[in-house]
């Protein structure tokens, strides 16, 4: 009975985000990881989520915005750098991606698509894992207690 008013919880809560536009899509984690980027750095997210290989843009720029949080994936995929021009990948509070840091605050670092495709492309794509994130400062970070930049 207990897992079945968690889900109820989990479904009003997602209702909730729809309302208030933090979700935008059925790709929670990613419009969360958007929502964020569009709250501290200004970008406008795309109308329908469908252009092809970004997810915004901010001065003429166009920014791809990918989301970690996963306790078992080592690794984040970073999709096509010739449709963006700069990247941010958020890092959620479960991320085993994350270096040390307080487990509330979401990380945020901010890659150029000249970057990813000198340093990243693998037989799969463009990806990384945790020795990135451990050597390179985080951009920005987002705190939900207190709801701002640092």
């Amino acid at each position: 009975m207990m897992v079945e008013k968690e889900l109820i919880n989990f479904f009003d809560a997602v209702k909730k985000l729809r309302d208030s536009k933090v979700i935008r899509s059925d790709k929670y984690l990613g419009d969360i990881g958007e929502y964020i980027c569009q709250k501290l750095y200004g970008i406008t997210l795309n109308h329908s989520g469908r252009e092809k290989g970004y997810d915004g843009t901010l001065n003429g720029e166009k920014y791809e915005v990918k989301f970690h949080n996963s306790l078992t994936r080592t690794n984040v995929y970073f999709g096509d750098p010739e449709f963006y021009d700069f990247l941010f990948v958020v890092l959620g509070p479960d991320s085993l991606l994350r270096p040390t840091h307080e487990k509330q605050d979401f990380l945020i670092y901010k890659i150029t698509s000249k970057y990813v495709k000198e340093y990243f492309e693998q037989k799969s794509g463009y990806c990384c894992g945790k020795r990135y994130f451990t050597k390179t400062k985080v951009d920005n970070t987002y705190n939900l207690m207190t709801s701002s930049s640092r």
